[in-house]
């Protein structure tokens, strides 16, 4: 991501006070020097299951501790699919405008996407953390980044850590459950920090 791309996002995620702080590797940067307060991914996904596989680009928002908006993209980077979650719904709309609204996430993206999604865990996973309310499951490397995290049936695996500011985060995000595979690599982090 180009300077200039990162300051137009700062714009229009309208935070106040935003600064850019930091360029790490491979285009990730670090928005403020406070403690984290959102994030933002850009990225591959591969989805895999007995019946069929799939892949594209997908861009990966959170703000606060529970609002997300997810971009599903085709490899070629046109729009499949937008999901924006909060804990009180969800709702996901395909390319040709159709829109689908439930309070149960994973219902919902199996029921349209083909797969289940796990958007109440990911927004902690996608860092290398377990979900803190529920119970878990981490191993970790010898530099005491969580290797792999077990947690509501799915095992994550993490590969590729880097320094984004002050936070380590992955590179390579691998989700297995049951017959299910999952595997987000991330090619810019953004960390959205406090003043």
């Amino acid at each position: 991501m180009r300077g200039g791309r990162a300051i137009l996002w700062c714009v229009a995620s309208g935070l106040s006070g935003c600064a850019l702080w930091s360029s790490g590797p491979q285009g990730d940067l670090t928005l403020g020097r406070g403690t984290v307060q959102g994030w933002r991914l850009e990225g591959r996904i591969a989805v895999r299951q007995p019946t069929g596989s799939e892949s594209g680009q997908l861009e990966w928002q959170l703000h606060g501790e529970a609002e997300q908006h997810l971009e599903l993209r085709s490899p070629l980077g046109t729009t499949v699919a937008l999901v924006d979650s909060s804990p009180l719904q969800t709702h996901l709309t395909l390319s040709d405008h159709r829109d689908y609204r439930a309070s149960d996430p994973t219902t919902l993206t199996q029921t349209v996407l083909g797969y289940d999604l796990p958007l109440q865990g990911l927004p902690w996973w996608l860092r290398g953390r377990p979900d803190p309310g529920l119970p878990a499951q981490i191993e970790q490397d010898a530099e005491h980044h969580p290797l792999r995290l077990s947690q509501q049936g799915w095992v994550v695996t993490y590969a590729d850590w880097r320094m984004v500011g002050r936070e380590w985060l992955p590179g390579t995000i691998r989700l297995v459950r049951e017959d299910l595979q999952i595997r987000i690599k991330v090619d810019h982090w953004v960390l959205e920090q406090k003043e």
